[in-house]
């Protein structure tokens, strides 16, 4: 995937990180399967809110020491220090780790990558290319950033069905951050549809076949599938919060 910087390439294949992008083949199980098993994910949420619920099963954050150590791994001179309107997309995302009681926990790296990508690192950081920063509205990329961090909560599922290549259950992983991105921006007030529109526009942004595609359910399967959520919201807007803009 990342044709223009082979060294990042390397990198990525020795840290457990779970990039953003939309894929366009299922290589691995049936969409359908992996779609109905998210969708019962949260039809099992029950409280005062969806914000409530995670905050009851929030992971514990990593230490000091382990954070500095993943950070670490990626070299220095890959990363980047934007300003002007750049700086301006990264101080959108407070609200999205406000949320998700990660503002001043996980931090934001931009990174070189030679690709539009978004990847949640260990919980240590959520890193966005350059390309992606550059690619994506301010609201795109609250909606990127979203799904990224719904990764926390499934980090060691994830992790386990990668080493075992259940792909069935990462699809339906991946669908559940999906979920996870449209419940917390109704939540925050947003527009639940931007998150729809942000993983079309980093989809159509690649040229050709990419990695870790058996990761993912098409392109088409996760729109229908964020639609459905849509619909959830609104009829359990009591959980997940009105839509914005009502849909």
């Amino acid at each position: 995937m990342f044709r223009k910087n082979a060294h990042f390439t390397a990198v990525l294949l020795v840290i457990l990180s779970i990039p953003s992008f939309a894929q366009t083949k299922n290589s691995g199980g049936t969409a359908s399967n992996a779609g109905t098993a998210a969708l019962a994910y949260f039809d099992k949420v029950r409280g005062a809110s969806f914000a409530s619920y995670l905050k009851s099963i929030r992971p514990r954050q990593l230490s000091p020491e382990l954070k500095t150590k993943l950070i670490a791994i990626f070299p220095k001179q890959d990363i980047v220090h934007p300003s002007g309107k750049g700086l301006e997309k990264l101080a959108a995302l407070d609200p999205v780790l406000e949320y998700f009681g990660r503002r001043s926990v996980v931090d934001l790296l931009v990174v070189r990558m030679g690709e539009p990508m978004v990847l949640f690192h260990a919980g240590a950081a959520v890193v966005i290319s350059e390309e992606a920063l550059g690619l994506l509205s301010a609201k795109e990329l609250q909606a990127i950033v979203a799904h990224e961090m719904g990764h926390e909560y499934f980090w060691n599922e994830w992790q386990t069905a990668r080493l075992n290549e259940h792909y069935e259950k990462m699809q339906e992983i991946e669908l559940r951050c999906d979920g996870m991105a449209i419940a917390a921006l109704s939540q925050l007030g947003l527009e639940p549809q931007t998150f729809i529109m942000a993983i079309t526009k980093l989809t159509r942004a690649h040229n050709g076949p990419l990695i870790n595609m058996e990761y993912y359910t098409p392109l088409e399967e996760r729109i229908k599938f964020c639609n459905t959520i849509l619909d959830t919201v609104k009829a359990r807007s009591e959980v997940f919060g009105p839509l914005a803009n009502n849909r």
